[in-house]
């Protein structure tokens, strides 16, 4: 088995993640609309400067880049397309879109197999999209092998059950199921950023908190002008009535003015 292939600090994969999944639905939505999620992910500020603090100043990932998705079932050929293989071996990690098709696909597995055999089954992670986990998770992610040296020279193969890293996105609808995967993102970026789920979690839900604070504050702030404004144009137009005389713009305008 190749050992995972060792990026410096001066290169960096081709794409960030490879994402697996059979051309059917939900398969295909689970994926596309996991593409564009991933693709549009940004890292918190308060994480970022955590993990610029921690690494000394150094440069660190901060954004999804690219994801490799496949548009187009693979040729009838005994091994994985070329472009495919090497998209592979310079994809850092690999995403599964589970269900109970997957494990009917040749060309699914193989794609597992193969990035396993040139990484590490770590930087695998399965995303259940229909079904049970039993029936919908391929035997690559459910087993490793493990080799036993016998005194008489022969090697003998064992299977030894592993839990693959999940997300569970299963739904009734797609409304559901693209509000779960929403709502899992967090879990899929959380070992491709090198971050802990929950920190990370907390950290987004704050971030978020912030901006729905933010955006309160501002409508607030808007009404309360657009209220000035009116109120002031008002007493204008009730004191020239009153008055007599015509109504300028300008005269609004410095009524505004001394209203705030």
């Amino acid at each position: 088995m190749k050992k995972r292939k060792n990026i410096t600090t001066e290169e960096k994969w081709q794409y960030d993640a490879f994402i697996s999944y059979r051309h059917t639905q939900p398969d295909s939505f689970v994926a596309q609309t996991l593409h564009r999620c991933l693709e549009s992910f940004k890292l918190p500020r308060s994480v970022v400067r955590q993990k610029g603090e921690e690494s000394g100043g150094g440069q660190i990932k901060t954004r999804i880049h690219r994801v490799f998705r496949d548009r187009e079932e693979l040729p009838l050929v005994s091994n994985l397309a070329d472009p495919i293989t090497e998209a592979l071996e310079h994809s850092e990690y690999l995403i599964v879109i589970c269900s109970p098709r997957l494990n009917e696909s040749i060309w699914c597995r193989k794609e597992i197999e193969t990035f396993i055999q040139m990484h590490d089954r770590e930087h695998v992670l399965a995303v259940l999209a229909e079904g049970e986990p039993e029936t919908s998770f391929p035997e690559e992610l459910l087993y490793r092998e493990e080799e036993e040296h016998r005194p008489d020279g022969s090697v003998v193969y064992h299977k030894i059950p592993v839990e693959p890293l999940a997300a569970d996105v299963r739904g009734r609808t797609r409304r559901e199921m693209r509000r779960k995967i929403k709502s899992e993102l967090l879990r899929l970026a959380a070992p491709m950023f090198d971050c802990n789920y929950d920190d990370l979690k907390q950290r987004h839900r704050e971030q978020r908190m912030r901006r729905v604070i933010l955006t309160s504050v501002s409508a607030s702030v808007l009404c309360l002008l657009i209220g000035v404004v009116s109120a002031a144009a008002a007493l204008k137009i009730q004191r020239q009535s009153d008055g007599g005389g015509g109504f300028r713009q300008t005269d609004c305008l410095e009524e505004f003015a001394g209203a705030l």
